[in-house]
């Protein structure tokens, strides 16, 4: 790829599409978030899904993306699921609250080094949102583009990737300091939860206005 395709109006266009993306409500948000307040590995955890979004991405520019654009009703299902998987989250994260006993290692709050990434790898592969955002949207809208433009639309998508999954992830680090009682964990995950719920509800309603 050359410079001039890193500089083009559609790498410039992905990376505003994936700034878009930064501030939004999902598991993987939160859980950069998290990983960063607990000092859980967070370098490892925001490296596990960035390189997940790249694959995602290479997939949504490769073909799978635009394909789902001739088929509405899989993209319906997938926005079901994505909503019913929201919730489940949600309410995941709510009853861990009452759940977790307080042992040495869960007042750090620390998670072990696989537990982090494989709580990252979860909601990354078996969240529809992800594969809806990164996917079939990064699909879709480099469809537009010629061969060597799709490139620069991804390169430009994933520029902004980088920043959200690292910024997250060193904001949450830089206010860990902050969260050191378990109290404010509890409320931390708490908003999580209750933010995943309303994420899902909201996907519904729209999913019920366009039926």
């Amino acid at each position: 790829m050359t410079a001039d395709a890193l500089l083009s109006p559609a790498a410039v266009s992905g990376f505003v599409f994936g700034l878009g993306l930064i501030f939004s409500l999902g598991p993987q948000n939160l859980m950069l978030i998290q990983a960063g307040l607990t000092r859980s590995h967070p370098f490892a955890v925001a490296s596990t899904g960035y390189v997940s979004e790249i694959a995602l991405v290479t997939m949504g520019i490769g073909g799978l993306g635009t394909l789902l654009t001739h088929h509405p009703a899989i993209s319906g299902v997938l926005q079901a699921v994505c909503a019913v998987f929201l919730a489940w989250w949600g309410a995941r994260t709510l009853l861990n609250i009452s759940r977790k006993r307080r042992t040495a290692a869960a007042t750090t709050g620390c998670k072990s080094r696989s537990r982090a990434i494989g709580s990252m790898l979860a909601v990354t592969w078996l969240n529809p949102l992800v594969w809806l955002e990164a996917m079939f949207l990064v699909g879709v809208l480099s469809f537009g583009y010629g061969s060597e433009e799709q490139a620069g639309f991804a390169a430009g998508f994933l520029t902004a990737s980088a920043i959200k999954f690292y910024g997250w992830s060193l904001a949450g680090v830089s206010l860990s300091h902050r969260f050191d009682h378990p109290i404010y964990r509890k409320r931390m995950d708490a908003i999580a939860g209750l933010v995943l719920i309303l994420a899902a509800l909201l996907l519904a309603a729209n999913i019920l206005s366009g039926a």
